[in-house]
């Protein structure tokens, strides 16, 4: 029995270090809805480690976080993934100076990719290379990224999520407001901007599944549950699936590491819209 239990707890100790898992645990099963799942890419069989943690999306490809240095199994890494199905990989780069579990979630601002690991928030130009770097000390890392056209946002295994203003000039410090407090299990890994809704999403390591939506105000509008597929998630961020609408994409810090596509827009196919064209 003794041997049983040794053998058990080094199974969960290594299963945990694959996993950048919050220290504030959530409720499992709190989340008010579920949403459906429309696409799945596995980005272990595209050549990443079991430490992929962030994703973002550049318009046409998904840039997939690697930390493999903390697991001491190669180089941190950024993944770029194309993003119409097949998912296909693009090329590796290395990210510029990291240590431990690297750049966690990203976010794109139409020119650049934003990561960070500190409070430095690296970016990465369209070519996948390292471009410069801001600093915003109210939180480290600046785990979670996202962009709404003016302000950057932040925020790191806890309820606050950080509105960031940067000048854009490389190497400056950037100041910060706390916009919202609506992501209650503390455990914020990842933000996405939602333009098409208005709104953002937060997702979230605290092995509960939640998935938070989040008005303009900072206000919360609903939560979700992404149970099974990612208890625990990583970065998030939004991007096509048709041409006609964006839907949020979840990395799932699982076995395997993957990233999954949730439908948060219901989009217009030419039939529903001829249907409702028949009413006027």
């Amino acid at each position: 029995m003794r041997f049983m239990f040794i053998l058990i707890c080094i199974v969960g100790v290594a299963f945990a270090s694959n996993t950048d898992i919050s220290p504030n645990p959530g409720t499992p099963g709190a989340g008010e809805a579920d949403l459906t799942q429309l696409d799945y890419f596995d980005i272990e069989a595209l050549g990443a480690s079991v430490y992929s943690v962030g994703v973002g999306f550049d318009g046409t490809n998904f840039w997939v976080t690697d930390g493999a240095e903390v697991g001491g199994v190669g180089n941190n890494m950024i993944h770029i993934v194309t993003g119409g199905s097949p998912h296909t990989l693009v090329t590796s780069v290395e990210q510029f100076g990291t240590s431990s579990w690297g750049l966690r979630d990203m976010c794109w601002d139409g020119t650049h990719m934003y990561g960070s690991e500190s409070s430095v928030v690296q970016y990465y130009d369209a070519s996948y290379t390292y471009a410069g770097y801001y600093t915003h000390s109210a939180v480290s890392p600046n785990r979670a990224q996202a962009w709404d056209g003016t302000y950057f946002y932040t925020g790191s295994f806890a309820v606050d999520i950080y509105q960031v203003t940067w000048d854009g000039i490389s190497a400056s410090a950037a100041s910060s407001t706390i916009w919202s407090t609506a992501v209650l299990n503390g455990g914020l890994y990842g933000l996405a901007w939602d333009s098409g809704n208005n709104c953002m999403w937060a997702s979230t390591a605290s092995s509960d599944g939640m998935l938070y939506q989040i008005d303009d105000t900072g206000a919360l509008i609903a939560s979700y549950d992404l149970s099974p597929e990612s208890p625990t998630s990583g970065g998030c961020t939004m991007a096509d699936y048709t041409v006609d609408a964006d839907q949020l994409w979840v990395l799932a810090q699982g076995t395997p590491d993957g990233v999954y596509c949730w439908e948060v827009t219901v989009a217009l196919e030419r039939d529903t819209w001829g249907s409702i064209k028949t009413v006027f």
